[in-house]
């Protein structure tokens, strides 16, 4: 069996801090400077020198490992107040950006022009000392496109802590070492408690007690998918809407709705519907590898809804303990996925297997199997993109795979997955993206 799933944690040199990221400085030695002492205009992050906010940051060099996060986006903000001299206030549009604090580690993104659901794709890294420690974002209105002032307006903000980042959703560790999956329904009410998530053992007999805690994982998808249906949010498969990206470990995606300075829900500009901001966040633990498969789109995939001509296809990625599900793309004969399915490696000689299957979604009745892909690895030879590519696709009922009836479109054109590899050994976790980049 594949040795996947473990971080081995050794010392070592921590990784340097990304060079987007700045120090907040103490407000007695900093002071705030007023508006009218700016002897220019002040730039967005994206605008400044590229030797701007070179970190230096005290007291970390204890880190357990470092977070990276993408700001991706907000959506359904609300409206805000501008003043326009002697016509008074009025409410309209934000000009939003984001400030990220960790640890008095603190960065933002560029300032959007007016729009109700801004995007910044914005990548950079911080470390970590504890895990108990808190992010910070908090979505801020600007008056001036260019430039950030004291003043500036807090639409809304998001505290998360980094061990909701490093833990499976719902999975507990004892201290016996072993793992629990509690679940809680979604739209519960207070007090509501939480129900013991009981799953299959190595045995295959009823427990609600885990040697791994991928095992507590899978126990609380299958008691999730129960009881909250196509809605629930998961470990191992793409939310409700198709918007989770990235799964697996020591990852979360999400969209989380913003709160006021009052703990309250802010609303967004469509009545009765909260504001949100949506955030990737990688957690790398100190000498640990990680594994992470791109599911990127299918291609001249066959025809398997007699009425539409079409199919609504979706892939199922099993490597090792680890079982992943994508989304379903409605529809489609070229899917695009654009999924990843992230996991920690524990030799990265050991020969891997990944099989990656195909299915046709159906309201009514079975998922039809269309195929499979199985790819032998091992997780060094991902390395500069070497594996990347296109897959064919054999025929689900050849046993084995690889060697069978290739599947074909109605055209007689072979369909394949795509697939990409992204290796992130012990020499290569502490590796910085660079300052607001972006991308999948």
């Amino acid at each position: 069996r594949a040795r996947v799933g473990g971080c081995r944690q050794e010392n070592g040199e921590s990784p340097r801090l990304s060079e987007a990221v700045t120090e907040k400085q103490d407000s007695n030695q900093q002071g705030h400077r007023s508006d009218s002492a700016n002897t220019g205009p002040e730039l967005s992050l994206r605008e400044r020198p590229a030797d701007f906010g070179l970190a230096s940051i005290q007291g970390l060099d204890d880190s357990i490992g470092r977070l990276e996060v993408t700001i991706l986006s907000a959506k359904n903000l609300p409206q805000v107040i501008w003043t326009a001299g002697k016509d008074g206030e009025f409410l309209g549009l934000p000009q939003a950006y984001c400030v990220f604090t960790l640890n008095k580690q603190t960065t933002q993104t560029m300032i959007t022009k007016k729009d109700w659901s801004p995007v910044w794709m914005y990548t950079f890294s911080m470390k970590v000392r504890e895990v108990w420690q808190v992010c910070s974002v908090k979505v801020m209105h600007s008056k001036s496109l260019h430039r950030t002032h004291r003043d500036d307006y807090t639409i809304g903000n998001v505290n998360l802590p980094v061990g909701a980042v490093i833990n499976w959703r719902g999975v507990s560790h004892g201290a016996d070492g072993s793992y629990r999956a509690f679940h809680r329904p979604m739209h519960a009410g207070p007090g509501t408690i939480y129900q013991s998530c009981k799953g299959k053992d190595k045995n295959g007999r009823d427990t609600d007690v885990f040697e791994t805690e991928v095992e507590a994982a899978k126990a609380y998808d299958d008691v999730a998918l129960k009881l909250d249906g196509e809605k629930a949010a998961l470990n191992f498969a793409g939310d409700g809407v198709g918007e989770k990206r990235c799964l697996g470990q020591h990852v979360k995606e999400e969209s989380f709705a913003l709160s006021g300075e009052d703990g309250i829900s802010v609303i967004g500009v469509q009545a009765g519907v909260p504001s949100t901001v949506r955030l990737r966040l990688k957690f790398f633990a100190n000498r640990c590898k990680y594994l992470e498969i791109h599911l990127d789109r299918g291609s001249s995939l066959p025809k398997m809804d007699t009425g539409l001509g079409s199919c609504d296809a979706y892939c199922i990625a099993i490597l090792g303990d680890y079982k992943f599900r994508s989304r379903v793309v409605r529809n489609s004969l070229d899917p695009e996925f654009m999924q990843t399915f992230r996991m920690a490696v524990t030799d990265e000689t050991e020969e891997l297997q990944l099989k990656v299957e195909l299915w046709d979604w159906d309201r009514i009745g079975d998922d039809d199997r269309m195929g499979e892909a199985i790819v032998k690895f091992t997780p060094q030879q991902t390395e500069d993109g070497k594996l990347d590519g296109m897959y064919t696709l054999t025929a689900a009922d050849v046993p084995g795979g690889g060697g069978g009836n290739l599947v074909k479109n109605s055209k007689g054109e072979l369909s394949h997955l795509h697939l990409r590899f992204t290796y992130s050994g012990a020499d290569t976790a502490g590796s910085q993206p660079a300052a607001g980049s972006g991308g999948f």
